[in-house]
């Protein structure tokens, strides 16, 4: 069980998230004599246009999880506008599929930076955070007692889906298989990262029962 917020629905899939970080490097010189010096934001951006094309424009979909997402989230590079930088960053957030899984992420992103520095860029990768995609059927006792006792406080069905974020569940079932007893199912709703994020009072509660009623029924199974 993972008790991150599902609201009254039950995830048994979600997509993989790697965390990965690009730093080009460059020479600084005053930007009155830019041939003095070599930008180091130039290459970045190209190898970036690149890399957007190249997993922005895939065909690879999971009927359940849709497309591999890519975003760079962070872009740092220079000190002040008068001088050619010497430095520059990307971090960049990647959602995977089982289609399009973090090995093929990792070996397609190598030979474009690769390419890149062939053509006299200097860039470093750095992945340093790399979770896989999670998919079980959603058909164990575990799942099935969930939907049971959940429905009677939602006071409605409590469907099985699959969701974008990722959970702790990429590092506890990775390789325990497709049947494995696995669920995501916590208080919450569609406002994480938000600044009006929030759970109901009655939902949270109703957990704390779902919760206590879940785990004696199943442990005493």
């Amino acid at each position: 069980m993972v008790g991150e917020p599902s609201g009254y629905s039950i995830a048994i899939a979600h997509k993989g998230s790697m965390d990965i970080k690009l730093t080009s490097q460059g020479k600084e010189a005053h930007s009155s004599m830019p041939e003095k010096g070599y930008n180091a934001i130039d290459p970045l951006m190209d190898l970036l246009v690149k890399i957007n094309k190249a997993f922005r424009e895939t065909d690879k979909n999971n009927p359940d999880l849709g497309k591999l997402t890519f975003n760079t989230t962070v872009f740092t590079g220079g000190e002040q506008v008068n001088m050619i930088p010497g430095e520059a960053t990307a971090q960049i957030n990647v959602r995977t599929i089982p289609e399009f899984n973090n090995s093929l992420v990792e070996k397609k992103l190598t030979e474009l930076v690769k390419a890149e520095n062939a053509q006299g860029a200097k860039i470093k990768m750095d992945i340093y955070m790399s979770e896989p995609s999670i998919k079980t059927d959603g058909k164990s006792e575990f799942v099935k007692l969930a939907q049971k006792i959940g429905a009677k406080y939602a006071e409605k069905p409590i469907p099985t889906v699959a969701i974008k974020p990722v959970t702790d569940a990429s590092n506890l079932i990775a390789d325990k298989g497709p049947s494995y007893p696995f669920a995501m199912f916590g208080p919450g709703n569609d406002t994480p990262h938000q600044v009006n994020e929030y759970v109901d009072e009655k939902m949270y509660l109703n957990f704390v029962k779902i919760y206590t009623e879940l785990f004696v029924a199943y442990l005493n199974k």
